[in-house]
């Protein structure tokens, strides 16, 4: 991404602060961190464990800016903040303080998600993943909004040397037989090739290692079955895809892969199309 400026956002719990341990890869060079605490009496000082964070981000050797905002919309206040300042990344956690209902499935993670003006990073803080990027899980959907995430991941990848695996999830039809599945995927198969032609020539010509794989089932299943810790170190999404924001974003997809998956996930939300 280039980084040079990262927005955590920080509840003054634990499970919030917990985000750092993944950041650990991206903190070098000249990355700035500003921790948002958001608080909805202004008198609050600041609790231990947002103290707690910005100490181990010092120790990396990275420069801290801590911000208060007051209010009692978090989401707002944190979409309102990452719009005036205009950081890098958004980082921050599927749980905080009210645990995976208000952080994962009520209106903080939902609205921000949805609102995001940069590249947002997730993390599930009770999966402890490794420090470390250097493989990275893509979805793809055939669409030209959902290879727009590349255009973050180049910079990053280049950076880490992380090889990218662009992952595409077909289905059959329930009404084939055996032998037309079998036709359909090779035809598929080729359809998709030909599609990811231009985005792999991109990459090859940013010198950053990356393959095709393409599978079939459940689109949301298949993303997870392939995002195991492990295999990769970041998923990586637009938050648009073929079926427009209601599948990607708010529909089964999106909620089940954010509720279920367990490395670090990277989603940008698309551009409209002009």
């Amino acid at each position: 991404m280039g980084l040079r400026s990262i927005l955590i956002p920080h509840d003054g719990s634990a499970l919030s602060g917990a985000i750092t341990d993944s950041l650990i890869p991206l903190l070098t060079g000249e990355v700035a961190v500003t921790l948002l605490h958001i608080v909805e009496d202004a008198s609050v000082d600041p609790e231990a464990e947002l103290v707690e964070t910005e100490r181990k981000l010092a120790a990396q050797g990275v420069r801290v800016t801590r911000a208060k905002r007051t209010g009692t919309d978090p989401a707002g206040v944190i979409v309102d903040f990452a719009r005036e300042t205009r950081p890098d990344l958004l980082a921050m956690s599927t749980h905080g303080r009210g645990g995976v209902g208000r952080w994962l499935r009520g209106s903080v993670a939902e609205r921000v998600l949805r609102s995001s003006p940069v590249p947002l990073l997730m993390v599930n803080p009770r999966t402890h993943p490794e420090s470390k990027l250097a493989s990275v899980l893509v979805p793809l959907d055939e669409s030209a909004t959902s290879v727009q995430v590349l255009e973050s991941l180049i910079p990053l990848s280049r950076t880490f040397g992380a090889r990218l695996t662009l992952l595409f999830v077909d289905w059959d039809a329930a009404t084939d037989t055996a032998a037309q599945a079998a036709r359909r995927r090779e035809m598929r198969k080729r359809d998709v090739e030909e599609w990811l032609a231009g985005p792999m020539a991109r990459l090859a010509a940013e010198g950053i290692e990356a393959e095709v794989r393409i599978v079939h089932g459940d689109v949301a299943e298949e993303i997870l079955r392939a995002a195991e810790p492990g295999a990769f170190d970041l998923l990586a999404l637009s938050t648009h895809g073929r079926s427009g924001a209601s599948r990607w974003l708010l529909g089964s997809v999106a909620e089940k892969v954010l509720a279920q998956c367990r490395i670090p996930i990277l989603l940008q939300r698309a551009r409209e199309r002009e």
